[in-house]
């Protein structure tokens, strides 16, 4: 009986320890982002803003990632206005451990004035800043964070949108998983060694004659 009662007990710790899953922190990921137009052209269409999207990038749990890098161009020697030049930015994000991808789509619009020597172009995002989806068995949440603005064109200095990205594991309905702390291990191995105690303590209690 003490044997069996033994074996239970390791089987009980062990299929605690396989049932912890990877912290959010090492969840790997990855991502590309496509501008919906490469230059963002002024009213005139002498001047414009250059996107570039990111490629192809990558992370691991929390991040805070560049999104696009900005620059302008001009062929207008005195100040031209953007007006209200509307951009979008498709964020395609990949779960690494299941490989399933999802596309997340942002808005914004350029204004200010550019020139082909000075350039003071501002940045306002449209819609929702912040979205999230969830791949394989984890959840994204992006949240469009900071605007460089861009220097004049032919400088070497680019300007770019950033955000930030989070990952939370979940189960299959969208929900928190529940992560076993390392505690309830612990309590696991001292509740099932206080069993074995009391039953040792049970089979060995002398006799009085």
């Amino acid at each position: 009986m003490t044997r069996r009662l033994l074996l239970s007990c390791a089987l009980a710790v062990l299929a605690g320890a396989w049932a912890v899953p990877a912290r959010a922190d090492q969840i790997v990921w990855s991502y590309s982002v496509t501008p919906d137009s490469a230059v963002v052209k002024s009213t005139s269409g002498l001047s414009a803003v250059r996107v570039i999207g990111e490629p192809l990038g990558s992370g691991t749990g929390d991040s805070d990632v560049v999104l696009a890098s900005l620059s302008t161009i001009s062929k207008s020697a005195a100040a031209d206005a953007l007006g209200t030049a509307s951009y979008s930015l498709a964020v395609k994000l990949t779960d690494e451990s299941s490989g399933a991808s999802g596309v997340l789509t942002f808005g914004g619009a350029f204004g200010g004035t550019i020139s082909s020597g000075s350039a003071h172009v501002t940045n306002a995002f449209t819609g929702l800043t912040t979205q999230s989806i969830t791949l394989g068995a984890n959840k994204y949440t992006v949240t469009l964070g900071d605007y460089l603005h861009p220097s004049a064109p032919g400088s070497t200095l680019q300007g770019g949108i950033g955000a930030s990205v989070s990952v939370q594991s979940s189960d299959s309905v969208g929900h928190p998983a529940s992560v076993p702390e390392p505690a309830s291990l612990v309590l696991a191995g001292l509740g099932c060694s206080a069993l074995l105690f009391r039953r040792l303590r049970r089979r060995f209690r002398p006799t009085v004659a």
